[in-house]
């Protein structure tokens, strides 16, 4: 019928990569708490942690959440950059120099405190 050549909505199915298996594992809260710290700052689940350190014996840190924070803050400085430069096209020159020293003052400060 016509739901048979219907097509199919939603996420697809994991297929193999689906985890069905899991290991109980049994910390004290210090193990615990160290495992959670080391994952907070890589930015993942302490049982993510746990998996990858088991299966590969370490894990490459992509961003940490303070390398992360940096650049959120100078996407927004670099997105504030753009709109004076569109200022500067439109011939708004009064406001822009003043813009531009607050916000070289402000990757100065972002710069610095690294």
């Amino acid at each position: 019928m016509v739901m048979e050549n219907r097509k199919k909505k939603g996420r697809p199915s994991k297929g193999e990569n689906k985890l069905t298996v899991s290991i109980n594992l049994k910390l004290t809260q210090k193990e615990y708490n160290s495992v959670k710290g080391k994952s907070d700052i890589l930015g993942i689940k302490p049982t993510q942690y746990a998996r990858e350190m088991t299966i590969n014996g370490g894990i490459k840190s992509r961003f940490t959440l303070e390398e992360l924070d940096l650049m959120r803050k100078l996407a927004g400085m670099a997105n504030n950059l753009n709109q004076v430069a569109k200022r500067v096209n439109r011939n708004e020159f009064l406001q822009v120099g003043l813009d531009l020293v607050i916000l070289a003052g402000k990757i100065k400060e972002l710069v610095d405190d690294r």
